[in-house]
Order: structure tokens, then C-alpha cells, then sequence
């Protein structure tokens, strides 16, 4: 029950169908990175609502205002990531351009770093999509850019299993929203939307085990019946 009142969290909110049709069609065109920070803005509006205590998700207005922070929020997450992204680079562009060479060896090699490189790159994406997530949730506690890189606030909350544990799970929230897309047709046309839903959901569940691991409450527990409709 804990767990269907999270899920639920997005339609909490007599806009949540306009809401998430909005979010749904910004992340289809969401290939001109520019509707992308309106995207990263509702978010970033999310986790703060979230960590004040509200019980119903946000609205798209002040769309000025959601572009600046959504835009901030993209730098933020791009920082935390150029070193797999320079990782990958290397090791997968090295290796892509070894198999253009002839000679057994030069294939063998290709391979051989191909595998690594997609290996290490991945966990390092994975290391470091986390961390990001937690400078993004101090950037919107704190409403400062700065605030997403504190080592102080971004060590003591990573090593924390009350966030781990919520971010775990709205990962695995993302993937099984992901899985829609292998539905034919309607699965593509879903796929934003249900992906754009799992965002919601997931912010909501960042800035709750944030909070949880940051001021040593107690562990991360979903919002009540009581204050979920509250």
C-alpha cells in the first residue's frame, strides 16, 4: 500500500492529466534540448515542493522560471557526467577506430576495448548519474547552483542507505517504464508519457530519502494516506 501511494504521487493534483500530457509532448520533441529544460524545471520544482512537505506534484507555469532552473539543472547533470562521457569517448572511439585498421591484432585489440570501454564507462555513468542526482537535489534545496557540487552534503547523503535505497527503486521504476516502448506502436506513442510519469515519480522519491539522509530522520518511508491526500 506504502509503495501504490508513491506511485500514485503524480495524479495527487486535479491537473495530473494535462500535467503529464505537457511533460509527455516536451520530452518527444525533447530532441531540440531546449523543451528538455522546461522538463528538468518541473523537476527541479518537484523535488523542492517535495522536500517543503507538499503532498501534491506541481503544476507547468512560470514557465520562465522553469526554463532558467531546468537549464541549470542540465548543466549539472552534463558536468557530473563528462568524465564517463570522456571515458567512453577514449576507450569506444579507440576501439571503433582499431577495427578500421586491417590485421587480426588490430580487431582482437578493437574488441578487447570495445568490451572494457563499454563496461567501464557504464559503471562510471551509473556512479556518477548518481551523484548527479544528489547535487541536483541540493541545487533545488538551496536554490544556488554551487549547492549541486557541496562534497560535504553530496558524501554524507550518497554513503546513506535511506537515499540509496529510494533511488534504487525509482530506477527500477524508470526501467519497467521503459519497457513499454517494446510494445508495438502504442508502446511507442506511451513511452514519454510513462517515462515523464516516472520522473515525477522519482523526484518525489529523491528529495524524500534526501531529506531522510541529510537532517538523520528516520528511514525513508512513503507519504501517509493521510498525507498523500491531504
Amino acid at each position: 500500500m506504502e509503495f501504490e501511494r508513491t506511485l500514485r504521487y503524480p495524479v495527487q493534483n486535479d491537473a495530473w492529466k494535462r500535467t503529464v500530457l505537457i511533460g509527455g509532448l516536451l520530452i518527444v520533441v525533447g530532441v531540440l534540448i531546449v523543451p528538455l529544460f522546461a522538463v528538468y524545471g518541473y523537476l527541479v520544482r518537484t523535488i523542492r515542493d517535495s522536500l517543503k512537505g507538499a503532498s501534491t506534484p506541481p503544476i507547468f507555469d512560470d514557465w520562465r522560471s522553469l526554463m532558467i532552473e531546468g537549464a541549470q539543472a542540465w548543466v549539472i547533470s552534463v558536468l557530473y557526467l563528462l568524465i564517463p562521457i570522456l571515458v567512453a569517448a577514449v576507450t569506444v572511439g579507440g576501439s571503433i577506430t582499431a577495427f578500421t585498421n586491417d590485421g587480426g591484432t588490430a580487431t582482437a585489440l578493437g574488441t578487447g576495448g570495445l568490451l572494457i570501454g563499454t563496461v567501464v564507462s557504464g559503471v562510471l555513468a551509473v556512479l556518477f548519474g548518481y551523484l548527479a542526482v544528489i547535487g541536483i537535489v541540493n541545487f533545488a534545496r538551496e536554490e544556488r547552483f554551487g549547492a549541486a557540487f557541496d562534497t560535504q552534503v553530496i558524501r554524507s547523503v550518497a554513503f546513506d542507505r535511506r537515499y540509496a535505497i529510494p533511488w534504487i527503486v525509482s530506477v527500477g521504476i524508470a526501467f519497467i517504464a521503459g519497457l513499454i516502448g517494446a510494445i508495438p506502436v502504442i508502446g511507442w506513442i506511451l513511452t514519454p508519457f510513462a517515462s515523464f510519469y516516472a520522473a515525477v515519480v522519482a523526484a518525489n522519491l529523491w528529495a524524500t530519502g534526501f531529506e531522510a539522509a541529510s537532517d538523520g530522520s528516520a528511514e525513508w518511508i512513503p507519504p501517509s494516506e493521510e498525507e498523500a491526500t491531504a
